[in-house]
């Protein structure tokens, strides 16, 4: 489809629309406003290159706001959807007063595994100063997890990360536990 085609349609049916030249592409973008979506029609000399669709976030029907949101505080949600699944105990945020008498947020605490009052999740999210107060903290195990592992909860690997730093609790085990 060549780009006067495309105008025509896109007059036809009464969309607003919006043209850019973008130089450095060497192509012409027609953004089309069709109300709950935004189009973006790209044309080169050759007529259409590419096609792209935004649709608008309060659409009833739209998974691009679950998508969005599983972009925000994905380590906080890993653990959260680790403790649903796995029926365990994750307190998050958590707040603690470091060794200089500041109260400090880090990701979470899962207070039934690794040291006698847990450990300690901190992430990329986490303040230097609150990740480097949590290894003064006694009694506590800390993480230094790798986002690439724990940003997305994955069952298999997660627990046997929980089997690794070992259940602390008086609480039984839980069923998935096998150590």
């Amino acid at each position: 489809m060549k780009l006067f085609d495309f105008l025509a349609l896109m007059s036809e049916e009464k969309y607003p629309i919006r043209i850019e030249y973008r130089e450095h592409m060497g192509c012409i973008d027609v953004e089309v406003d069709a109300f709950s979506e935004r189009w973006v029609v790209s044309f080169d000399e050759g007529g259409f290159v590419d096609f792209l669709v935004y649709r608008d976030i309060d659409a009833p029907d739209n998974e691009n706001v679950k998508l969005l949101s599983s972009l925000i505080n994905r380590p906080q949600q890993s653990w959260l959807d680790a403790a649903e699944d796995l029926e365990i105990l994750f307190i998050s945020p958590y707040i603690f007063i470091g060794s200089d008498g500041q109260e400090y947020q880090i990701t979470g605490l899962l207070p039934q595994f690794g040291g006698p009052n847990g450990t300690l999740i901190t992430s990329r999210k986490d303040s230097e100063e609150a990740c480097f107060e949590t290894s003064k903290l006694k009694g506590f195990q800390g993480t230094g997890l790798n986002p690439s592992y724990y940003d997305k909860y994955d069952r298999e690997h997660v627990i046997e990360t929980l089997q690794d730093w070992g259940w602390n609790s008086k609480e039984p085990k839980p069923t998935w536990y096998s150590v």
